[in-house]
């Protein structure tokens, strides 16, 4: 995705960058950085695939509607993305630099890659210029009525990890050299002394034998012809081998570092999950509700008081997260639907089924025991007048 390629771009210049021909380039990133980018990836991306499976509800009159609104925020925003692509980078870009702007041009959204505030207006709004998406820079300034900014607060959390790695990753790289060593083969190689300061035989070691021994560690399957005058044998001071617990351990701590700082559950990080529900539950609530919530008010704020006291509004919906069996709800669902909650289509609606669409699938049913508290009351004082 688009923060891959930022990413690598603050490594090296693009092509652009340094002109001329297009030549292959090796860049060596230590690994120790790529466990910190997993870390960070997966807990960005357990909260943008919820986000994108969420439903974002368009109402008008205090009704739901499936409005042109609807299409672009829930299908396509533009002409290039879906609405899971879409809500995707808009989250990747709230988390990774803190918020994440969203232009409404010619109706259509478009997440920006960068942008300028060109004025900071506390009472009037904003004003943001230079504002990009990929290699397309809009020739236009937007101000507060015709773009979504979109940001939880104002602690940017992928600086904060930033800045905790900077001694972390020396701690993981120097675990990582240390297992390599004490894991590493060594050997001895015995040379008979007659044979020490001879340069024409340092000269066949040098050319010859050295290669030979280089070739033969380095080998899987290989044999080493022991010639007269040394030996070749296993160091044993350096045969005690590690266990690689220690580096492990040392990499859960930064996944476990990570998942605290976006509020989700250890186990959904390193995907050894054994109480789905409750884990699931814990991880809706503190690492994805606070996104929805950010994008609910986003998207209310741009459409004023006068729309939402009207109840013209939007609402991000994350009850269709969560994997749901028929037979396992087929109960709760007979309950929504006799005590009134729901109708028949609501239900399917909410079960991500086609409604009918039909009188009766639209009226809501109620049972016999469910009665009025006043009509109760009143049946019951008048049995004992009658006793």
């Amino acid at each position: 995705m688009g923060w891959i390629s930022n990413f690598l771009e603050k490594i090296m210049p693009t092509k652009q960058q340094i002109g001329g021909d297009a030549t292959a380039v090796v860049i060596d990133i230590p690994a120790e950085l790529y466990y910190k980018e997993l870390a960070i990836y997966t807990a960005t991306s357990l909260i943008a695939n919820a986000i994108s499976r969420s439903e974002i509800k368009c109402f008008v009159g205090g009704k739901p509607t499936k409005s042109e609104d609807y299409f672009l925020l829930n299908v396509s925003p533009n002409a290039n993305e879906t609405s899971s692509i879409f809500w995707h980078k808009v989250i990747n870009k709230a988390i990774r630099e803190g918020k994440a702007l969203v232009v409404d041009a010619a109706g259509k959204l478009y997440c920006a890659d960068s942008w300028i505030r060109e004025q900071e207006r506390p009472i009037l709004g904003d004003i943001y210029s230079g504002v990009t998406t990929g290699n397309f820079q809009f020739n236009k300034t937007f101000t507060q009525n015709d773009c979504y900014m979109f940001t939880l607060d104002n602690i940017n959390v992928k600086q904060l990890i930033d800045g905790m790695y900077e001694e972390y990753g020396k701690i993981m790289s120097a675990a990582a050299q240390a297992f390599k060593k004490t894991n590493g083969q060594k050997y001895k190689i015995h040379i008979d002394g007659v044979k020490s300061g001879d340069e024409e035989f340092e000269k066949e070691f040098e050319n010859e034998i050295s290669e030979q021994l280089k070739s033969y560690i380095e080998s899987d399957n290989a044999v080493y012809p022991e010639f007269d005058g040394y030996s070749l044998e296993p160091d044993k001071a350096t045969t005690s081998a590690k266990s690689s617990a220690d580096f492990v351990q040392l990499r859960s701590d930064l996944f476990k570092t990570v998942a605290g700082a976006m509020h989700i559950p250890e186990s959904m990080m390193t995907g050894n999950i054994t109480n789905m529900s409750e884990v699931v539950g814990a991880f809706l609530s503190f690492g994805v509700d606070p996104y929805a919530d950010m994008i609910t008010e986003g998207l209310n704020k741009r459409g004023g008081a006068e729309n939402y006291i009207k109840g013209n509004f939007y609402m991000v919906d994350t009850g269709k997260i969560q994997h749901r069996d028929l037979f396992n709800i087929a109960a709760g669902i007979s309950n929504l639907i006799s005590s009134g909650t729901y109708c028949i289509d609501e239900v399917r609606e909410e079960l991500g089924m086609a409604p009918l669409n039909t009188e009766w699938s639209r009226k809501h049913f109620i049972t016999k025991n469910f009665e009025e508290i006043g009509r109760f009351l009143k049946g019951t004082e008048g049995g004992e007048n009658k006793a």
